[in-house]
């Protein structure tokens, strides 16, 4: 069987539309995860502020696996030039939600992001940590099961965000 990624986002998609709790439910699921990771990684900002002795190097590596993180996503989208699955030079697929940008889809800023602030917990929290990158494969297929993202872009951009949050913490 070949691959086909029109065809099986379609059939997702159709049952999406065709429940339009369901396609509520995943909207919502997208945004709270999203904001959430975020939230957290603000959290843990404030967290190290308060702690009368938090290594200056805890400090750098916070700031850094994140916004590393960024850099790199951002060159690799501008190398790649990947278009996204519901632009005229992607996929030509209709998105569950509206989008009017066209944008560089390879590798997914969000599940990047998603991946390096779950790492970035493991040393302070490590259950949170754990509980975050468990999260992650359901920011992907929201963000797969909207139309936003092809599934290499996803897993891409959860490798990437992982190698970066294990390399700056861990190395």
């Amino acid at each position: 069987m070949k691959y086909n990624y029109a065809t099986i986002y379609n059939k997702s998609a159709a049952f999406y539309n065709a429940r339009p709790r369901a396609k509520k439910t995943l909207v919502l699921a997208n945004k709270l995860l999203t904001y959430g990771y975020f939230l957290a990684y603000g959290l843990l900002w404030l967290y190290a502020f308060f702690q009368k002795s938090f290594p200056i190097t805890d400090y750098v590596r916070l700031f850094l696996a994140p916004a590393l993180t960024l850099v790199t996503v951002t060159v690799c989208r501008w190398a790649i030039r990947r278009p996204r699955p519901y632009s005229k030079d992607g996929a030509n697929i209709t998105p569950l939600v509206e989008k009017k940008k066209d944008g560089d889809s390879c590798p997914s800023r969000h599940l990047a992001c998603a991946a390096v602030i779950s790492i970035t917990f493991i040393p302070f929290f490590p259950v949170i940590g754990a509980l975050l990158l468990l999260l992650c494969p359901c920011l992907a297929y929201a963000r797969f099961a909207l139309g936003l993202h092809y599934p290499s872009d996803l897993f891409s951009g959860l490798g990437l965000g992982s190698a970066l949050g294990l390399l700056i913490f861990f190395l």
